[in-house]
């Protein structure tokens, strides 16, 4: 074979190396494409964080890790910094599915598959959960209303539980928390809440109701940080429906299928599941009904 010398391409006229460069680079280019081929996307799933977000991450990372073995293909978990952010990802197609609370699925309704829904089970098997203000056990506060000029911490800010409904109790009782309260913080965790009011860093918390149960029962958590019985419930909101996994409009709806179904089939009965589920503090996925949610629109508008 012929051999030409180093300084050959220098010696070409310019359109000709030009043109070699240009098709050296369409080689390149479509051997990645046919790598990226080769891989299939992964799913996006976006979670609405009510604690931290690496907190959030690691809860629901054994979840996406399971739907990647059944579905075949790698599972993406991103937890927006806040509502804004989650909202952007759902408007622009960043994700192809979403795990949130209640609120937020009915604010933003219109831009999901509303035929193809789930909602969680709480760890006790149930579809409907209540948040619960707690105070010490030997605390003199005994309603409500004996709130007033108290310190509280709430739940994180979109938190429906553990903040809406529960400033929407204490509205109920008289007390409007900007103005009657001593103070209030948003905290992450349940158990973070109740530690504080444990150790007297706030009169009163607000937790999930199956979360206080789980902190305050004795024998359930040999690592729990507070002794048991040693808190009580003040009062508690209505009954609120659980989160909603839901699939942004667009999505393939075999895709949709196969997600729902994955989903649909976890089980606590089943020891390995219910390490998955307990991490992601659920009790299973059922199907649910957009109407599911109409109480929940009674009181939080909808974004257009």
């Amino acid at each position: 074979m012929q051999r030409y010398p180093a300084s050959f391409l220098l010696r070409l006229p310019r359109q000709g190396l030009r043109s070699i460069l240009t098709t050296l680079l369409l080689l390149l280019s479509l051997a990645q494409t046919g790598q990226a081929a080769g891989k299939p996307r992964p799913v996006q799933i976006a979670i609405t964080p009510c604690t931290e977000i690496l907190k959030t991450f690691k809860e629901y990372q054994p979840l996406a890790a399971y739907l990647a073995r059944q579905l075949h293909q790698p599972v993406k978990l991103v937890i927006p910094k806040d509502f804004p952010e989650f909202e952007r990802l759902i408007r622009e197609g960043g994700v192809e599915f979403a795990f949130q609370a209640p609120h937020t699925y009915v604010r933003l309704a219109h831009l999901y598959n509303r035929e193809m829904l789930l909602k969680a089970l709480t760890p006790e098997g149930a579809t409907k959960h209540r948040g619960v203000l707690i105070v010490r056990k030997d605390s003199p506060l005994q309603r409500v209303e004996d709130l007033k000029g108290k310190y509280v911490i709430f739940g994180a800010e979109n938190d429906m539980a553990k903040n809406l409904s529960a400033k929407r109790l204490l509205a109920a009782k008289g007390i409007d928390p900007d103005k009657d309260l001593r103070g209030y913080k948003h905290d992450g965790s349940c158990e973070s809440i109740a530690l504080n009011v444990f150790l007297k860093t706030a009169d009163a918390g607000a937790v999930c109701d199956y979360s206080f149960k789980n902190i305050n029962e004795p024998g359930n958590d040999a690592e729990s940080e507070i002794p048991p019985k040693q808190l009580r419930i003040l009062g508690q909101t209505e009954e609120l429906p659980t989160w909603v996994f839901a699939a942004r409009i667009g999505v393939d709806a075999k895709l949709i299928a196969r997600v729902n179904e994955a989903l649909t089939a976890l089980s606590p009965k089943n020891n390995k599941q219910e390490e998955i589920l307990e991490s992601a503090e659920v009790g299973g996925f059922v199907k649910a009904k957009d109407s599911d949610f109409d109480e929940i629109r009674k009181f939080v508008p909808m974004a257009r």
